[in-house]
């Protein structure tokens, strides 16, 4: 890893789990229920053993977070190990020992022999194997979630799905989900999570359970494949220059370095091993403003860089190594062959192994992130994102603006709109035509979910037009899907001023007209509703304060940031303000 760098550490039964991450930027966004989500999707998966009763994961946050805020220094995180008191002999730190029961018959499969023969731990085999322990991942997990949130703020989901348990087979993405698997990676994984084996559909979780029953019934411990997506990359993560910047070997590395991962392909890569090219490769084509493919079979990668295509990673698991029918192994104290040792295990644990791939990509593209843009603070990655998102276009497509009311969306925008040869299209002014009503009675008879439920509806219709200069209502974009719709269309400008200087633009009229800021001191409500808000307003592209500009000086003065993240095919078919 280039920018961000990791360590965990401690034992399976020890009395925790920590975590160090190094490389985040100041300014994102972080709070321990976020990671414990994570940590709770890891615990899922129809299979698993006799721990996922006793542990109950969450996160303690010791460092690198101020009042909800990354600062920039290395983020601390703590996991307990609750099941850590029935072992607080046996693992205690203190002088003490011998245990008991030492572990003396290596498994097959797992770290047991190599790691003691390598540290010397032939007498008792716990001290290569409470390290080498699955559990570890937890951590992995909790790290990735802090990456996860990154890739969040630009608009990047990623998301898994199990596609195979042992023989048992079930429905790809690309053709379960097809929309999903093309524009939300993360919906497509709360899909998975609704079913046992994180499967995307009934028929196909049934036929993996069933085959979790048979190895149960066998006593034998199964395997499978995994599918990993990612949706919302933009070109040009990662490079061709150099071996160790390619990001299909570092990714390959991050899911490689997951206990039991055997095997890591990207896309149709077995299948079209044996195609010719034409069959195997993705027609480049122009479709609308930007350059596009008519398939993805490289899986979002081509040349060690991301493509503007999902990312698709598939991971083989093999069957776990403690296998309760237990092979046969050799007693490395009297040397005499002997039953392989028998710890308590899951029968299957790929789905659980898909979140943590899900953790670990995260981490590794986070990286590649932080890389491409820069990353000591999270404002001043955006402009540099931004540049990337829109470089296969040529056009930016929409301008979007954002902002509270009072900002100066609607003056400016129709000046801007003006300037740049592009319609203008007020939001409210949509939806009070569609409803014939204003937007104080919709919200009157509606309530505000039925107003951003139209809101939202009116928003998508918009942007499947041809470009214009759009002013969105405040509250627009307080959903992830009008941001996907957003960064997917066009280029998102947030224009802001003091809530003070909002109320007084806005006059007593304007504070009649809008519903939200009835009822109390119009003030302190905008003022709260701009807390609330600012963490979506904050996504966006550019930012623009508008205290003390005319109206053209904010026009221009938006054209001039335009021009900042226009692509290199822009200015050959007429761009931002050109002719």
């Amino acid at each position: 890893m280039r920018r961000l760098r990791f360590l965990t550490a401690g034992e399976s039964h020890g009395p925790a789990l920590l975590g160090i991450l190094e490389g985040l930027p100041a300014g994102l966004r972080l709070e321990a229920s976020l990671i414990d989500r994570e940590l709770s999707r890891r615990q899922l998966g129809y299979g698993r053993g006799g721990r996922m009763k006793i542990e109950s994961d969450r996160v303690r946050i010791l460092a690198g977070v101020r009042h909800g805020r990354t600062l920039g220094s290395p983020l601390g995180l703590l996991i307990e190990n609750l099941d850590h008191v029935n072992w607080r002999e046996r693992m205690q730190v203190e002088p003490g020992g011998p245990d008991p029961e030492p572990v003396r018959v290596p498994r097959p499969g797992h770290a047991d022999l190599a790691g003691g023969l390598k540290y010397g731990h032939t007498d008792d085999l716990r001290n290569v194997l409470e390290r080498a322990s699955a559990r570890e991942t937890a951590m992995r997990v909790a790290l990735g979630a802090a990456a996860k949130a990154l890739l969040r703020e630009f608009g990047i989901g990623v998301g898994s799905y199990v596609m195979a348990i042992g023989s048992a087979r079930g429905t790809r993405a690309c053709d379960a989900e097809p929309v999903l698997a093309q524009t939300d990676a993360e919906g497509l994984a709360r899909l998975a999570d609704g079913f046992r084996t994180r499967a995307l559909d009934e028929a196909s979780d049934e036929r993996m359970a069933r085959a979790i029953d048979e190895a149960m019934r066998r006593r034998e411990t199964l395997g499978g494949v995994i599918e990993v997506v990612v949706t919302g990359l933009f070109p040009g993560l990662g490079s061709h220059v150099h071996a160790d910047r390619r990001l299909d070997a570092r990714l390959a590395e991050a899911v490689l370095s997951i206990p039991a991962i055997k095997a890591v392909s990207f896309g149709d890569a077995w299948e079209k091993a044996s195609a010719f090219g034409s069959d195997a490769h993705d027609p480049i084509v122009l479709e609308g403003n930007r350059l596009a493919r008519l398939s993805n079979h490289a899986g979002g990668l081509e040349g060690g860089m991301t493509n503007g295509e999902p990312l698709v990673l598939q991971a083989a698991m093999k069957p776990l190594s403690t296998v309760p029918r237990a092979l046969p192994s050799v007693h490395l104290g009297d040397v005499q062959p002997h039953p392989a040792h028998v710890e308590r295990t899951d029968t299957c644990a790929v789905p659980a192994a898909a979140v943590v791939a899900e953790a670990m990509v995260a981490l590794y593209l986070a990286d590649a992130l932080l890389e491409a843009t820069g990353g000591d603070r999270l404002d001043t990655m955006r402009l540099a994102a931004a540049r990337m998102r829109v470089a296969n276009r040529a056009r930016l497509g929409h301008v979007y603006l954002l902002g509270p009311s009072g900002a100066g969306k609607t003056a400016a925008g129709i000046v801007l709109a003006e300037r740049l040869g592009l319609p203008f299209i007020d939001l409210d002014a949509m939806i009070e035509a569609r409803a014939e009503a204003s937007i104080r009675s919709i919200f009157e008879t509606m309530g505000e979910e039925g107003f951003r439920a139209l809101e939202a509806e009116v928003l998508e219709e918009v942007s499947a037009r041809a470009p214009a200069v759009v002013a969105l209502g405040g509250g627009a974009v307080t959903r992830e899907s009008a941001w996907r719709l957003m960064w997917d269309r066009g280029v998102t400008v947030f224009l802001q001023a003091p809530a003070k200087e909002l109320v007084r633009r806005l006059g007593e009229e304007g504070v009649r007209t809008r519903p939200l800021l009835l009822g109390g001191d119009p003030l302190e409500r905008l003022a709260a509703i701009l807390a609330e808000r600012m963490p979506w307003y904050e996504r966006a592209d550019l930012w623009l304060e508008t205290a003390g500009l005319s109206v053209d000086q904010v026009a221009g003065a938006i054209v001039g940031l335009l021009r900042q993240v226009e692509g290199p095919m822009v200015p050959r078919v007429g761009g931002t303000g050109r002719s």
